[in-house]
């Protein structure tokens, strides 16, 4: 394990280096410091309330419950959060032109609130509402509102069958077009970063690992270990909104030094 200092220095130099093909590849952990919990954790989701909850299959059997735990555990709690300076450092070296893509699968659309303009969603947006049979998409907030005055599933306006939050639930494949860019950007960056994953939810998981086969450098920024720490360039275990910053700040120096060289 590398220590934060360390790792950020080594971090920044490659990001450099690399020119514009770094890849970030963001799990639950970089939002826990915006209030979000994370599901695994001690204090994580499936502490308070089974898995099961958000099966495909349980959702279409009692589509009313499935919509009131959804605005409940999911859509309260991140309609409230914001960015914070992990969400903010991988904008700031987007903008520098350091940053190829952001992999997220996170559903909270922070990354894009703290200005990142490329980010492959694996596991969908909180803040969209789809009919899973004729493909309609639409804001979620006034079907949200019309549920907390109904305490009904809404229903889509095109085909009339029962809409559902644009989140991947279990027993649902990932978004196809998402994932083959995903595992794209994989083959074909320099380096990628893993911020706040453990790496164990499939087949996001084989990402980095896709990476690494493709001899991109992997740097891992976790709480605890994780099953690729051993392939990682370097790793450390540290919040996200403590790297970060740091990276941003040695990125600056370098960019500086060699602007005035």
């Amino acid at each position: 394990m590398f220590s934060v200092r360390s790792f950020a220095e080594m971090l920044a130099k490659d990001i450099v280096s690399a020119g514009g093909n770094t890849v970030f590849f963001t799990g639950a952990g970089i939002s826990t410091e915006s209030g979000i919990p994370d599901f695994r954790g001690p204090r994580g989701l499936w502490t308070r309330i089974s898995p099961e909850v958000f099966d495909i299959e349980n959702f279409y059997r009692d589509p009313d419950r499935g919509w009131k735990l959804y605005i409940e555990y999911i859509y309260d709690v991140v309609s409230r959060a914001a960015p914070n300076p992990a969400h903010r450092a991988i904008a700031q070296l987007e903008a520098m032109g350091l940053v190829k893509a952001v992999i997220t699968q996170n559903i909270d659309r922070l990354h894009q609130k703290a200005g990142s303009r490329n980010v492959i969603e694996l596991h969908g947006a909180y803040d969209e509402v789809e009919c899973g049979w004729c493909g309609f998409r639409d804001r979620i907030e006034e079907y949200v509102e019309e549920f907390r005055r109904s305490g009904r599933a809404p229903r889509c306006p095109s085909c009339g069958k029962v809409l559902k939050p644009a989140v991947v639930y279990f027993g649902e494949p990932l978004p196809a077009a998402a994932l083959a860019e995903a595992f794209t950007l994989a083959r074909t960056c320099e380096i990628m970063v893993v911020i706040g994953t453990s790496l164990a939810v499939y087949p996001a998981a084989l990402i980095p690992s896709e990476a690494c086969r493709s001899s991109a450098k992997l740097y891992i920024v976790n709480l605890a270990p994780t099953p690729l720490d051993h392939l990682a360039t370097a790793f450390t275990y540290a919040r996200a909104g403590k790297v970060l910053p740091q990276v941003v700040e040695h990125v600056e120096k370098l960019m500086g030094t060699h602007a005035s060289s």
